[in-house]
């Protein structure tokens, strides 16, 4: 790969690119969460199913800093079929304020898109993209879109209970959706959310073509050796069972809840429990989950294990892989988490929140059990259920086994093959 490409400039004009080839644009411009693990997915993919046909990842300089792993990667590539390159400083400080910053965005893709000549774009994150496709200037070429949390659906699952905003949420995204899949810029809108996908199909009328995106991650094999190392590391006691909550721990993710929850438990079930949060602390509720951390240890026999920093997605299933259940105990949380299909992967259940697409997957899916994460009683019992009950009586692992391979690797291949490819 040209080492050019991997600088923190504008990518090379369309002049200098091999026009024989089909390029694709996917545009991020955001750095925290998943999105660093679905480039590196596609990425990663791309590079092994796409060849010769090349994407051009365009991304912030925060990205690079943040995750030069995933740009090492890339470069190790033997290969100019996928590439990366980052806005401009000058650009990056016009993405300022929340909806100023999805127009001038919006701005910088169609301008991306316009200097790498590539014949298709794709928006890695387009939920905050909709009002600028629908009102700004028009894409110089054809546009997809990764829709990552439509809730308009949600009425029609089982323990959704919306209030009068959410409501009006759900209607304002339907509308929304709606009249951007009559655009005629718009290509393919993807979604992660597999019922979301059929409602669409059945209720709306459109020529954009809806598919489901498998909610795939590079799969980094894991060792008896890693798993022992680890549990010593975290120097967890034998005999509790460990229960996981992994990702950016802000308000949303609830552990805050989940530590209320702890602390209701029997003395008889604290004694058997580890909870072990992995993943930085919002700055919002450090100093509160700290504090309440601290409590619950002079007042409980609860073990909790916390590790306050950003995790590798090369090593985050060895966390998987140690634990006894994963927690996905969210708060109201919309659309899909990998965490599941993480647990699924490793044959561990799953205790999650019942609320929306998770909690639906969960149950039908025959993944884990699923609680009220909002009600203190609720999510204690079910804290309670996991730490009590054998693990082969919480789930179906032929089940969770069958789910994980809906979402592989290859499936995806296969999803980005028949996009990429026509």
């Amino acid at each position: 790969m040209n080492s050019e490409t991997l600088q923190q400039k504008s990518p090379r004009t369309s002049d200098t690119i091999d026009s024989g080839l089909q390029r694709t644009l996917a545009f991020e411009i955001e750095t925290g969460g998943h999105h660093a693990s679905y480039i590196r997915n596609f990425a990663q993919q791309w590079a092994e199913n796409l060849e010769p046909h090349q994407i051009h990842f365009v991304v912030t300089p925060g990205f690079f800093q943040k995750h030069a792993d995933v740009v090492d990667l890339i470069k190790s590539f033997k290969t100019d079929t996928v590439q990366i390159h980052s806005i401009t400083p000058s650009e990056n400080n016009l993405l300022q304020g929340r909806v100023s910053r999805m127009f001038q965005a919006w701005k910088l893709f169609c301008q991306y898109a316009s200097q790498l000549g590539v014949d298709r774009g794709l928006l890695m994150y387009s939920d905050r993209f909709q009002i600028p496709m629908l009102v700004g200037q028009v894409s110089p070429c054809p546009v997809s879109c990764i829709y990552f949390r439509p809730t308009f659906h949600y009425g029609n699952l089982d323990n959704y209970r919306p209030s009068l905003k959410q409501r009006l949420a759900a209607w304002r995204k339907r509308l929304l959706v709606e009249r951007l899949l009559k655009l005629k810029q718009m290509d393919v809108l993807f979604s992660l959310d597999s019922l979301a996908v059929g409602f669409m199909k059945d209720n709306f009328t459109t020529k954009t073509s809806i598919r489901q995106l498998p909610d795939s991650f590079v799969r980094s094999q894991t060792t008896a050796d890693q798993i022992a190392k680890l549990r010593s590391d975290l120097k967890i006691s034998s005999g509790r069972k460990v229960c996981l909550l992994l990702g950016s721990l802000d308000r949303r993710k609830g552990p805050l809840q989940l530590l209320d929850a702890a602390e209701r438990l029997p003395e008889s079930l604290q004694k058997k429990l580890c909870l072990l949060l992995v993943g930085s602390l919002h700055v919002d509720i450090q100093d509160e989950v700290i504090q309440r951390i601290g409590r619950l240890q002079q007042r409980t026999s609860v073990e909790i294990v916390l590790k306050n920093e950003y995790v590798s997605d090369t090593i985050v299933q060895r966390y998987y892989e140690l634990a006894d259940v994963a927690l996905t105990t969210y708060q109201k949380h919309m659309g899909m988490s990998s965490a599941i299909i993480r647990a699924a992967l490793a044959e561990i259940p799953v205790l999650s929140s019942d609320y929306g697409l998770m909690g639906e997957l969960v149950n039908r899916q025959r993944l884990g059990i699923t609680v009220d994460t909002t009600d203190p009683q609720s999510f204690s019992d079910g804290l309670a259920a996991v730490i009590e009950q054998p693990g082969q009586k919480l789930f179906d692992v032929s089940s969770a086994s069958a789910f994980a391979s809906s979402h592989s690797p290859s499936a995806l291949a296969e999803t980005l093959k028949a996009w990429a490819i026509r």
